[in-house]
């Protein structure tokens, strides 16, 4: 399964997606809008890059999980995004082809 984690500048740009500022820390909001550019262009993603939905989903799992460490990090738990977190498992579970890929999903979190 690919995780699209390369060129993500150029992606935004391919994509017309808007960065958002959202966080002084640069890492925190990287993540955020590597996360939301998965969430508002999938479409467009799918299309431009000719992935699957499934690494579309995988990397959108990805992304948010390390916004999720980051934030953490920074702030401590927060019972929102591990809500976030627990729907796009939700939605991989109804929108992939294929049984969940539990291994890969475990080795984002330890990542």
């Amino acid at each position: 399964m690919k995780i699209l984690k390369e060129n993500m500048e150029e992606l935004f740009l391919k994509v017309s997606y808007s960065r958002k500022s959202e966080y002084e820390d640069k890492e925190l909001n990287d993540f955020f809008n590597y996360w939301l550019v998965f969430e508002e262009k999938e479409d467009d993603i799918l299309c431009l890059k000719n992935e699957s939905i499934d690494s579309i989903l995988y990397t959108k799992y990805y992304w948010c999980t390390k916004y999720k460490k980051r934030y953490e990090e920074l702030y401590g738990y927060d019972a929102g995004i591990e809500q976030q977190q627990y729907k796009l498992i939700e939605e991989l579970q109804t929108r992939i082809n294929e049984t969940v890929n539990w291994n890969l999903i475990e080795s984002m979190e330890i990542e």
